[in-house]
């Protein structure tokens, strides 16, 4: 009896170490998926807003009168597009060919378009109008730099 007490101490000894080692590799397995959650969750890849950036923004804020509610949507809304336009220049690169060029701008064409279904979907039709107002001066300030630039 006294053989089976011995064997039975130490795999009671291993079963118990056994499982407090899965509890504790699940314990550190959870914590790292927190944490790599929590990561994913913030935009760390994603550069600070620029000056202009925040100056849409609070032109939009300001002009559009938006709710509490329309604000940080219309926020997520311009900063992804913004990031979608970022990553079609960021592909082309420096290649300056036409086709290029072509491409660039019918991608761009496409994340614009899916911008306003969205943008539709945040405005009011008047919020809407007024944002088309926003846009065409907007528009028209980059045709004139450009004018004088060159």
């Amino acid at each position: 009896m006294s053989k089976r007490g011995s064997r039975r101490g130490p795999s009671s000894a291993h079963a118990l170490s056994r499982r407090l080692l899965g509890r504790s590799a699940q314990l550190i397995i959870g914590c790292m998926l927190a944490l790599a959650g929590a990561a994913l969750a913030q935009p760390a890849s994603s550069p600070p807003r620029s000056p202009e950036m925040q100056q849409r923004i609070a032109q939009s804020k300001e002009r559009l009168h938006l709710t509490p509610e329309q604000e940080p949507r219309l926020r997520a809304l311009l900063e992804g597009e913004a990031q979608k336009l970022r990553a079609i220049r960021a592909k082309y690169g420096s290649d300056d060919s036409a086709h290029s060029r072509a491409e660039q701008r019918r991608e761009a064409r496409v994340v614009q378009q899916d911008f306003r279904v969205k943008l539709a979907e945040v405005l009011s039709p008047e919020q809407i109008a007024e944002w088309d107002k926003i846009a065409s001066e907007r528009r028209a300030q980059a045709r004139e730099r450009r004018h004088q630039q060159h």
